[in-house]
């Protein structure tokens, strides 16, 4: 898991209701639809052990506020912050 902290990625990061589209892999990537959009994004990294174990725990279908940011240089992969 990276260290965001000061990281001017942290700064961007944006806070959207989601659903559960896909539970977390053995490799710790979930897919999730963002509500208000229908996007679908691919959510790759976690910032906090604590933000890893809550989504690891997530079902299909679950509805959830989460900040995240596009992961640079990883297409439609995004970094959730805790």
């Amino acid at each position: 898991m990276a260290q965001y902290g000061s990281n001017p990625l942290a700064e961007g990061a944006e806070t959207r209701m989601v659903r559960i589209e896909r539970e977390m892999n053995d490799h710790g990537a979930m897919m999730v639809r963002v509500v208000e959009t229908g996007e679908l994004r691919t959510m790759v990294e976690y910032t906090s052990l604590h933000i890893h174990d809550r989504l690891e725990q997530a079902r299909v279908g679950m509805e959830m506020p989460l900040q995240m940011t596009h992961s640079p240089g990883r297409g439609n992969a995004w970094v959730v912050f805790g």
